[in-house]
């Protein structure tokens, strides 16, 4: 089977609950959203790779998880999901908007950090994670990470959020953003996640 990659590399995961933990990261080409803040918009110059391919990239690897990014990745979830067979001994992890998440797909990763572009799939998962307690009570292998500035971007997602990280556009103004979401964070006792991989700008394979 084949699968469109936009990069396959190994780094520091720089976003969420899992922050610091060295991870494999295959980007996939492709995605449901056109956002003005991507900091990814190379992902639409992806190649065309053998599923068998990276299977074995990802059963040579001496690290223990693997993170499927984008774009979007779940525009190639039966790719994914047939890797993901082959390499079980792996920790999957998923960064979706949530656009194509099913409720089927929520179970099928050990990991899933959905960063919703709007507010009725944010609505979606939160309605589906106080609807299913008892699959998985707290639903710690599922977060509503909301992207904002405080100003415009996000905030109407926010009663959803489990996590919120500041939105980063590469310019004067990201201190100010951090530092806002650093304070709300702690006046609302909501988790606060960075963005590590900033530091080295728009460098790919970061």
């Amino acid at each position: 089977m084949k699968i469109i990659i936009s990069e396959i590399f190994e780094s520091i995961q720089g976003e969420g609950k899992y922050t610091g933990t060295p991870m494999i990261f295959v980007r996939i080409s492709g995605c449901t959203r056109t956002c003005w803040f991507c900091d990814t918009k190379y992902h639409t110059q992806g190649i065309e790779m053998d599923t068998k391919n990276i299977i074995e990239i990802i059963n040579n690897s001496i690290l223990d998880y693997v993170c499927w990014t984008g774009g979007e990745p779940l525009l190639q979830k039966k790719q994914i999901f047939e890797i993901m067979d082959k390499t079980s001994d792996k920790y999957h992890h998923i960064e979706t908007n949530g656009d194509l998440l099913k409720d089927n797909d929520m179970f099928r990763f050990n990991y899933i950090a959905c960063s919703p572009k709007e507010r009725k799939i944010a609505k979606r998962i939160s309605i589906f994670l106080q609807g299913n307690p008892s699959k998985n009570p707290d639903h710690k292998h599922i977060d509503i990470k909301v992207v904002t500035d405080l100003e415009k971007e996000g905030i109407d997602m926010l009663e959803y959020a489990t996590c919120i990280m500041p939105l980063t556009s590469y310019t004067d103004k990201d201190k100010k953003v951090y530092t806002k979401v650093w304070e709300y964070c702690v006046k609302n006792n909501i988790r606060f996640t960075p963005r590590l991989q900033t530091i080295f700008g728009r460098k790919r394979g970061i």
